[in-house]
C-alpha cells in the first residue's frame, strides 16, 4: 500500500487523537522531562505540533525572520517559546480544543502534505513514550503507513528518504519490506524511528544495512 492508497488525513487526526490521550496519561512533572529529540523537553515537543498546527503565516513568517530564516533554529526556538511558562493542563486544554476538537490547520501546517505530517506526528509521540517507557500498540495500519511515507518524505527539516535509500528495509513484526540493498531488519516501529535519526532506536536493527543506517543517522 502506498500514499495514494493510504488515507493520511485520517491517519494524522487518529494520531493528534492518541497524543492527547497520552498528554491526559503523564503526570504534570513529566512535561518538563527530555524526549528522544536532543534538547527537547516533552512541552517543547507539544509546542512544536501546536505551534505549527495554529501560527498563522505571518506569525511563522516573523518568527524564522528573527532567525533569519534557519529552519532548525526557528523551529526549536520558536517551539520553546510557544510552551514557555504554559502550565501542563494549559497545554492539556489548548491539544483538545484546537487540535483534537477542532482539527486546526493554519499557516504552514497548511504547505505539508498529510503523509508528512501524521509521519512527524506518529514520530513525535514515540519520541515522548519512549524515554519513559510508555509503550503502546500502534495499530498495524498506521506502522505500514509511516514505514510507507518513510520511504519518500525528504523535506528539510525531516528528510527520512535520503537515510535509506539504497537499503533493503524488512520488518520483522508485520511483513512488509521495501528496497533493494542490504538489509536493515527489525520492528516496524525501530526501522520509522531509526529512519527518523533516533540514534537508540539503531540498537533494535539486524542486517548488513545497520552500518550505512548508522552513518547516515549519526552525520
Amino acid at each position: 500500500m502506498g500514499t495514494n492508497e493510504t488515507d493520511y488525513k485520517a491517519l494524522m487526526w487518529a494520531e493528534v487523537d492518541d497524543i492527547g490521550e497520552l498528554l491526559h496519561e503523564l503526570p504534570d512533572e513529566d512535561f518538563d522531562a527530555t524526549t528522544l529529540c536532543e534538547g527537547w523537553l516533552v512541552r517543547d515537543v507539544i509546542g512544536h505540533m501546536s505551534f505549527g498546527h495554529t501560527a498563522n503565516t505571518a506569525q511563522i513568517m516573523a518568527g524564522m525572520l528573527r532567525y533569519r530564516f534557519n529552519l532548525t533554529k526557528g523551529s526549536f526556538e520558536l517551539s520553546k517559546d510557544f510552551a514557555a511558562g504554559k502550565s501542563a493542563d494549559e497545554m492539556r486544554a489548548f491539544w483538545d480544543e484546537r487540535l483534537v476538537g477542532q482539527h486546526t490547520r493554519n499557516g504552514i501546517s497548511k504547505t505539508i502534505k498529510y503523509h508528512e505530517g501524521f509521519l512527524d506526528h506518529l514520530i513525535h509521540n514515540q519520541d515522548i513514550r519512549r524515554p519513559r517507557g510508555h509503550a503502546r500498540e500502534i495499530p498495524e495500519e498506521r506502522l505500514v503507513a509511516a514505514l510507507d511515507a518513510v520511504t519518500k518524505v525528504k523535506t528539510p527539516l525531516f528528510a527520512t528518504k535520503p537515510k535509506v535509500a539504497g537499503l533493503r528495509l524488512e520488518a520483522s513484526d508485520i511483513g512488509w519490506a521495501h528496497g533493494d540493498g542490504p538489509v536493515v531488519r527489525g520492528t516496524a516501529e525501530a526501522l520509522v524511528m531509526a529512519a527518523a535519526g533516533r540514534v537508540s532506536a539503531l540498537d533494535e536493527l539486524q542486517g548488513e544495512g545497520v552500518g550505512t543506517l548508522t552513518d547516515r543517522v549519526k552525520r
